[in-house]
C-alpha cells in the first residue's frame, strides 16, 4: 500500500509545482499522507528508498531520473524531513551512486541545530521547484551534470539604481606620488591536527594528520632524507625549536610531514605564524606602515566532513583571527568568511526563511571578535551580526570597504538552489547596491571584498548580477575588487558585452584581484602581498608579492622559512605603463593578451600563480595552462564556461 501512497504524492506534487516555484498546500498534502502515519518509520524509509531505486530501471534520461529523485525527496521533506537523510543516504549507498563517505556527507544529518528539520539537503528540497530551473540547476552542478546546464534567465537589478551620469564613465585621476600601503592576506586554512611525522603522501582525506594513510602498503624505511622534524612553536616572534621527532621509526610512512608543512597539506599554525611574523619583520625593517589590511577568507582546513565539525570550525576561526590580532597589533583587518568558514561546509541559509538558527552562531562570533579587536565599530558589527557577516565600513582616509559573504553565490550551498531564478533571495545585492548608490552620490570611492571569484565556483545568476553591478558603478565609484579562494595569484577582467569577441582593450570595464594563499594546499608556495594605493582615488598603483619556497624547509634542520620578495605587479611582466597610471583593467588586459599569445608570458604567469613551487606546470609540454586565458578574461561563470568550450 505504501508505495502507491508515494506515487499519489508525486502526482499531487507535480500538480502543485506546475503552478508555483515554491510548493504550498501543506495542509492538503498532510491530509493525503495521513494514512502513511499508520506505518512505522522503517516502512516509510523502505518505501521511499524503493521508489528511488526503481528509477534506475526506468527507460528515462539521467536528467529525468535526477529531477524525479528531487520530486520524491520533496514529497518526503514537506511532512517527514527527519527521514530525508536516512532515505537518501541508504539509497545512495545501496545503489553505489557515490562512495559511502560521499553519500553520508551529502545527505546525512549534519546541521548544527537541534531541530527535526533534517539536513541542509532536506531544507532545500522543501522549498525548491524540482521540475523548473531549480531542479535543472541542481542536477547540473550538484549531481555531476546529470542534466545539461540550463540557460541563465535574463534577470536584472537595474531598477535599483539611478541612471549613470556622464561623469561616472571616467575614473578619477590619481594624485602624484602620494600613496598608502594596504596588506592583503588570504586562505590560511589552519590544520589544527597537523602532525609532524604523519603521512604527507596520503591517498585519502587531508594529509599530515593522525588519520592520513596511503592505500599502498609501504614495507621498509622511507627513502626520504629530510631532517626538519621538530616539535617547534613560536613565542611571540621567536621560534622555539622543540625536540626532534624520530619519524622514521614508523616504517609504514611513505613521506613524513615536516615541521612547517607540505604541499599536500593545509597550513600548520607554525607556518601561519611564520607568515605573519614575516609581514611584521618586513614592515619594520623597511619602515613601511600599513594603513589597514584585508583578509579574503578561508580559515578552516580541507579535511573530509567526518573529521570536521562545529567545534573544530569555531576553534579554527578563533585561533587564526587571534593570531592575526596578536601579530598585527592595532592594524585594522577587514575580513570576509570563505566557503570553509562555516559548518556544515559551504552552507548559508536565507535568514528570512527560518534558517537563522543554523548559522547565526557564526555571524555572532565574527561580529564579537571583529568589534573586540577594534576592526569594526559597533554599528558595522551589528550589521554583520544580522547580514551573513557582511558589512560596510569607512576607513579614516574616506575609502568605503564593502564586505560580502560569497556563500550566497557558492555552487555547493544547498540554500542557493531554491527559487534560484530570483535575483536576490539573500538580500545581499540590495545591500551592495544601496551602499554603492550612497557612495556615488557623494563621490566616494569603494573597495568590494569577498572570497569566491564569480568565474570560479559561482552560480550563474549571482555571477551575472554582480557583473552588472560592477559595470554600472565602474570606473567612477568602484576602485578595487578583491577575492581569494583559488589559492593562486590571479586576476579577472570584466569586459562590456559577452563572448571572446568582446575581449578588447576598448571594452575593459574593471578588474578583480585574486590573492595567493598562505596554505600550501595544493602544491603552491605560501604567499602574501601588499598594495601601493593612491591616497586620493584608492586605485592600486602596484602590488608587491612575497613567498617562501616551502621545499627549502624540508631539509633545513628545523630552521625558520625564509620569506623573500617575489615580484611587483608593475614590473613583473615587462609591460610599458605610465608611472602615474594605476594598474587597472586595461593594464591587466595587456597581460592577459600576452598569456593568450605568448608561451613565454603564459609560463611566467603560471610561475607567479603558484609562486615558483616545484609543481608549476610546464606550459610547453602539457595542456595544464590552456584555460588560463579564459579565467583571466572571464568575470562570470557563463563567460568562463563559454570560453573553455571554444578552446580547440
Amino acid at each position: 500500500m505504501l508505495p502507491s501512497v508515494v506515487l499519489l504524492i508525486l502526482v499531487y506534487l507535480r500538480h502543485l509545482v506546475s503552478a508555483s516555484p515554491v510548493i504550498t498546500g501543506k495542509e492538503e498534502l498532510s491530509d493525503l499522507l495521513d494514512s502513511s502515519y499508520g506505518f512505522n518509520d522503517a516502512s516509510v524509509v523502505s518505501a521511499f528508498v524503493g521508489e528511488l531505486k526503481a528509477l534506475s530501471n526506468q527507460n528515462i534520461t539521467k536528467c529525468e531520473k535526477c529531477i524525479t529523485r528531487l520530486a520524491i525527496g520533496k514529497s518526503l521533506s514537506l511532512l517527514r524531513p527527519d527521514l530525508v537523510p536516512q532515505v537518501f543516504t541508504q539509497w545512495c549507498q545501496e545503489t553505489a551512486y557515490w562512495s559511502n563517505t560521499t553519500c553520508t556527507s551529502t545527505f546525512g544529518r549534519n546541521t548544527v541545530s537541534n531541530s527535526n528539520t533534517g539536513t541542509n539537503f532536506a531544507d532545500m528540497l522543501s522549498l525548491m521547484d524540482p521540475f523548473g530551473y531549480d531542479g535543472q540547476l541542481y542536477c547540473y552542478y550538484k549531481e555531476s551534470a546529470q542534466c545539461a546546464k540550463p540557460a541563465t534567465p535574463n534577470v536584472t537589478l537595474s531598477h535599483m539604481w539611478p541612471e549613470k551620469q556622464e561623469k561616472h564613465y571616467v575614473a578619477p585621476e590619481p594624485s602624484a606620488n602620494d600613496t598608502i600601503n594596504v596588506l592583503h592576506i588570504s586562505d590560511f586554512h589552519i590544520e589544527l591536527d597537523y602532525t609532524v611525522g604523519a603521512e604527507a603522501n596520503c591517498s585519502t582525506s587531508m594529509c599530515c594528520t593522525p588519520h592520513s594513510v596511503n592505500a599502498k602498503t609501504h614495507s621498509g624505511q622511507s627513502n626520504v632524507t629530510w631532517n626538519s622534524f621538530y616539535n617547534s612553536t613560536y613565542e611571540n616572534t621567536t621560534l622555539v625549536k622543540g625536540s626532534y621527532i624520530d619519524v622514521f621509526s614508523n616504517s609504514s610512512i611513505w613521506v613524513p610531514a615536516t615541521t612547517f608543512g607540505y604541499y599536500e597539506c593545509d597550513a600548520p599554525e607554525i607556518l601561519i605564524n611564520s607568515s605573519l611574523n614575516s609581514i611584521v619583520q618586513y614592515s619594520q625593517e623597511n619602515e613601511l606602515d600599513f594603513e589597514f589590511a584585508i583578509f579574503t577568507g578561508d580559515l578552516v582546513d580541507h579535511d573530509e566532513i567526518k573529521y570536521t565539525g562545529y567545534q573544530m570550525t569555531v576553534e579554527s576561526e578563533e585561533v587564526i583571527f587571534q593570531d592575526m590580532k596578536d601579530k598585527l597589533g592595532s592594524l585594522p583587518v577587514y575580513s570576509v568568511l570563505g566557503n570553509h568558514d562555516t559548518f556544515p561546509y559551504g552552507e548559508l541559509g536565507q535568514e528570512n526563511h527560518g534558517f537563522t538558527n543554523y548559522f547565526a552562531w557564526n555571524a555572532e562570533l565574527m561580529a564579537d571578535m571583529w568589534e573586540d579587536f577594534g576592526w569594526l565599530d559597533a554599528d558595522a558589527s551589528q550589521y554583520a551580526r544580522k547580514h551573513y557577516t557582511g558589512f560596510s565600513v569607512e576607513t579614516k582616509l574616506g575609502l568605503k570597504i564593502i564586505s560580502l559573504n560569497s556563500n550566497v553565490w557558492y555552487k555547493k550551498n544547498h540554500y542557493a538552489y531554491w527559487n534560484a531564478s530570483q535575483p536576490d533571495t539573500f538580500g545581499q545585492f540590495e545591500f551592495l547596491i544601496d551602499e554603492l548608490v550612497e557612495s556615488e552620490a557623494k563621490d566616494q570611492r569603494v573597495w568590494v571584498i569577498a572570497h569566491i571569484p564569480f568565474a570560479s565556483d559561482s552560480l550563474p545568476i549571482p555571477s551575472k548580477l554582480f557583473a552588472e553591478v560592477v559595470e554600472r558603478f565602474s570606473p567612477y565609484t568602484i576602485a578595487g575588487i578583491f577575492f581569494g579562494h583559488t589559492h593562486l595569484d590571479q586576476f579577472e577582467i570584466l569586459y562590456a558585452g559577452s563572448g571572446d569577441d568582446s575581449k578588447t582593450i576598448e571594452n575593459v570595464i574593471n578588474v578583480a584581484w585574486v590573492a595567493p594563499a598562505v596554505t600550501p594546499w595544493v602544491e603552491n608556495n605560501p604567499s602574501w602581498r601588499y598594495y601601493s594605493v593612491d591616497r586620493k582615488t584608492f586605485s592600486v598603483m602596484d602590488a608587491y608579492n612575497f613567498f617562501t619556497p616551502l621545499n627549502e624547509t624540508f631539509n633545513n634542520n628545523g630552521e625558520e622559512p625564509v620569506w623573500s620578495f617575489e615580484y611587483s605587479a608593475r614590473d613583473g611582466y615587462n609591460i610599458s605603463w605610465p608611472e602615474t597610471s594605476p594598474l587597472n583593467g586595461t593594464y591587466w588586459h595587456q597581460i592577459a593578451s600576452g598569456v593568450n599569445q605568448s608561451l613565454e608570458v603564459n609560463q611566467l604567469y603560471e610561475n607567479y600563480a603558484k609562486r615558483f613551487s616545484p609543481y608549476v606546470p610546464d606550459c610547453a609540454n602539457s595542456d595544464d595552462c590552456e584555460t588560463d586565458y579564459c579565467f583571466l578574461t572571464s568575470f562570470t561563470v557563463d563567460d568562463y564556461d563559454n570560453c573553455v568550450k571554444n578552446i580547440a
